[in-house]
């Protein structure tokens, strides 16, 4: 039943994501409903899983289900257009009842069932979402999209993945409950995603400047080359700028500039082609992530093992 359960979550979630990043691709834009809907089949995978399976041996009391109050506050907040907490000098009072409702129902939880392994595994499912929300207000996490994907898929994966044999590196038995409290599979995706980003995105802009013979170091891994006029239409930011009345390479420039003052700026210095660095769509790497988390597992287990 287990495995069965978790099969349907990297199923459901695969094609959800699939979806998204072809989404992502084309407009680096991911509709709302994409997340609403993968995150409310979560929650209910998550149900039926505490109701009719064992979910890794674990048993949950009725009281257990008031967890469900504080995952939908927290997730469904997000698309809650609102003012932030505090904006232009002003404490918004709303979202600030809603944590606090959140907080007083898991404690009414903790106090139901105990401090017990059970407790701590979906008490671990708010706190991850609200570690990706602040992760997006600190600009870990760069885009909307982005971030409500991971929150989406900490609801659909509020537990480690149970397959035979997979993944491969997998954490030790006597281990187990210790990481799912502190270091969830949506923290695991999270990670695996960033590193297939970091290396794979250098590794195809390399190559990719390679075979047109556009060299420089080290603008080559992190942009390319493109024809002024055409910057406008591409999702990308311009790696060139006008400093002073001199033309400088920006390695990483910064998201606020106005780029269309900032091309014309390059246009009246006669430049026709420059380096640009892409708007990468994250979610594909999530997606990758995804297959990476189920299937290979974590490599910090090779760094150091348990």
């Amino acid at each position: 039943m287990e495995e069965i359960i978790s099969l349907t979550r990297l199923g459901i979630a695969l094609a959800f994501m699939t979806a998204a990043s072809v989404m992502d691709w084309r407009t680096r834009k991911v509709a709302n409903r994409v997340w609403i809907v993968l995150g409310i089949i979560g929650m209910g995978l998550l149900a039926f899983e505490m109701l009719f399976a064992e979910a890794g041996g674990r048993e949950f009391g009725l009281t257990h289900f008031l967890i469900f109050i504080p995952l939908a506050i927290i997730f469904f907040d997000v698309f809650w257009d609102r003012e932030p907490i505090y904006w232009e000098g002003k404490v918004n009072p709303a979202p600030i009842l809603l944590l606090a409702i959140a907080a007083i129902i898991s404690l009414a939880m903790v106090v139901g069932e105990g401090l017990t392994m059970e407790t701590g595994a979906l008490l671990a499912i708010p706190a991850v979402m609200l570690t990706f929300e602040a992760f997006y207000y600190l600009g870990v996490i760069r885009g909307g999209a982005d971030a409500k994907a991971m929150m989406a898929l900490a609801l659909m994966f509020p537990f480690y993945p149970l397959i035979s044999g997979l993944p491969f590196l997998a954490y030790p038995e006597r281990a187990v409950d210790f990481i799912q409290m502190t270091f969830p599979f949506s923290f695991l995706i999270l990670m695996n995603a960033a590193i297939i980003h970091a290396v794979s995105g250098p590794l195809i802009r390399f190559f990719r400047n390679l075979v047109r013979k556009d060299f420089g170091f080290p603008e080559m891994f992190l942009g390319y080359r493109m024809d002024l006029k055409d910057v406008p239409k591409k999702f990308v930011w311009p790696m060139e700028a006008v400093r002073e009345d001199e033309v400088v390479l920006v390695l990483f420039p910064k998201r606020s500039d106005d780029v269309k003052v900032e091309l014309a700026k390059l246009k009246a210095k006669g430049l026709e082609r420059i380096w640009v660095t892409p708007k990468d769509p994250f979610i594909i790497p999530m997606t990758l992530g995804i297959i990476f988390s189920a299937v290979v597992g974590n490599l910090i287990i090779l760094l150091f093992p348990f």
